[in-house]
């Protein structure tokens, strides 16, 4: 493929600290910084320390790599044979990871979102919800200490997505799942107070519709609620379409997904920028 032609795709990341005091989200991803977490099987990723790039803007790297264990048996593959890692004479060093991946990610601090390439110009990919986790397990109270805000991070859906939802015919089930937001969300402080108050990490709030023909029918209240969870925690919903046909959709299942073509501005780095730069998110006005 033509380097013209490369696409690349970028996720949006919503980084919600509870409380958010100013820097905390460049503070966040420094503590983060050079700390392997293992979030699925062998592999292991970790960030580069966010560097200013101009005033509200930050970017770093993730760093994605697998881990070689050697105390497990190594696979001839000539002869479909187990081998001791040990007969194999192979040194390997302590600080080098293998079949390595980096994605750039910039930090719009303003709205403390982050926006990470998902796949790069070598069309290396990491899905939104991998990262999600990656990130959850960097901001969580092993590497960030007890003392530091309460995290949560929520892959950013699909623009219509959650009208989508709430269109539905026959809305028969609505599942919102809260987690803590930020403050500066919208009309979020009413929720806020609530779990804080309570002590509470996240609130479900599910409605089934009566029996009969007509579905639920969120008033302003629940569509409120459903558009701060689409940015902090998810939003469920299934039904029946008007064609009869059942349908099923979750915030967490269809991501933001935002493409541009390598090269045009440049480096990766400045695709990254311009899409952090250009990129409205309807919740936020920002």
């Amino acid at each position: 493929m033509a380097e013209e032609n490369r696409i690349i795709e970028f996720c949006v990341l919503n980084i919600a600290a509870s409380p958010h005091p100013g820097g905390v989200y460049v503070d966040l991803l420094n503590r983060a910084a050079f700390n392997p977490v293992n979030f699925w099987g062998e592999l292991f990723a970790t960030i580069s320390p966010p560097e200013k790039v101009e005033d509200g803007f930050y970017r770093g790297r993730l760093l994605v790599w697998t881990e070689i264990n050697t105390s497990e048996p190594a696979i001839r593959k000539d002869i479909l044979q187990e081998v001791p890692f040990e007969q194999l004479a192979i040194n390997l060093p302590a600080d080098v990871g293998f079949n390595g991946k980096v994605f750039q990610y910039i930090l719009r601090e303003r709205d403390h979102v982050l926006f990470l390439e998902t796949r790069n110009d070598l069309n290396k990919r990491i899905s939104p919800q991998r990262a999600r986790k990656i990130f959850n397990e960097l901001f969580g109270p092993p590497i960030q200490g007890i003392e530091a805000p309460l995290v949560e991070v929520t892959v950013i859906p699909d623009e219509d997505l959650l009208k989508r939802i709430l269109a539905i015919s026959k809305l028969k089930r609505l599942h919102i799942h809260l987690v803590r937001p930020n403050a500066d969300a919208i009309d979020p402080q009413e929720i806020l107070d609530n779990l804080v108050q309570q002590g509470a990490k996240s609130q479900d709030v599910i409605y089934v519709a009566a029996p009969g023909p007509d579905g639920l029918k969120p008033n302003e209240e629940t569509t409120t609620q459903a558009e701060v969870a689409s940015h902090n925690g998810f939003v469920k919903g299934s039904g029946v379409e008007e064609d009869g046909e059942s349908v099923s959709l979750s915030t967490k299942e269809h991501p933001r997904v935002i493409r541009r073509i390598f090269g045009e501005l440049g480096s990766a780095f400045d695709e990254a920028l311009a899409v952090a730069r250009e990129t409205v998110l309807k919740l936020t006005g920002q």
